[in-house]
């Protein structure tokens, strides 16, 4: 990973899982809670600077994330919606971070190797405003985001969410080919769950 950039990650797990039939960052897959393989995404990737953000059901997921060794960030304005924990999460980032990593917890699968590259083409392409993991001709998850945009996703009223703000910056903007299905494989669903299951390597 390129030693002269300095990236920090945050991990979205503050919502109600109102679709799940069970609390999305403790459900289990492949013995480790969907935060701690979020976690030890970005830990194994070379990421120190780790913000999971939090809100329902705080006190159960904070131990959790701290044994992880990630900073756990309370979101009191979590109901209304992902777009204020995105925004308590670009608040806490260490200031001399260069760009961040965002993740939803329910896209728990993400390969090692897919942050390193998207860190490798940010160096690389004179610090883009968004690199996007593309798998298949589709973009994915995590986005690296330049720190030069904290300000103004903090001042945004959040109207159409994040996605909205980020097409305006669109034409500095990159997207890297990797070869990694799980990007997109999120889980809102115990049907979601189950695919992801399936999917994981070792599984039978």
């Amino acid at each position: 990973m390129p030693r002269q950039v300095k990236f920090s990650a945050i991990i979205l797990a503050a919502g109600f899982s109102s679709r799940m039939a069970a609390f999305k960052p403790l459900i289990k897959i492949g013995g480790k809670s969907f935060v701690e393989h979020a976690i030890t995404l970005f830990r194994s990737a070379g990421i120190d600077d780790i913000v999971t953000v939090l809100g329902y059901r705080a006190p159960e997921v904070l131990p959790v994330v701290q044994r992880a060794a990630s900073r756990g960030v309370i979101n009191a304005d979590h109901a209304d919606g992902m777009y204020s924990s995105i925004q308590a999460g670009v608040q806490a980032v260490e200031d001399s971070c260069d760009a961040f990593f965002l993740l939803p917890v329910d896209i728990p699968l993400v390969r090692p190797s897919t942050v390193r590259q998207l860190a490798v083409a940010f160096a690389q392409h004179s610090a883009p405003s968004v690199c996007y993991p593309l798998f298949q001709s589709a973009r994915g998850h995590p986005p690296l985001i330049n720190s030069a945009l904290i300000a103004a996703i903090r001042g945004y009223d959040g109207g159409g969410g994040l996605r909205a703000l980020l097409r305006r910056h669109e034409e500095k903007s990159i997207t890297v080919p990797v070869e990694d299905p799980f990007i997109r494989q999120d889980a809102d669903t115990p049907e979601d769950l189950l695919r992801l299951k399936e999917m994981m390597p070792g599984s039978s």
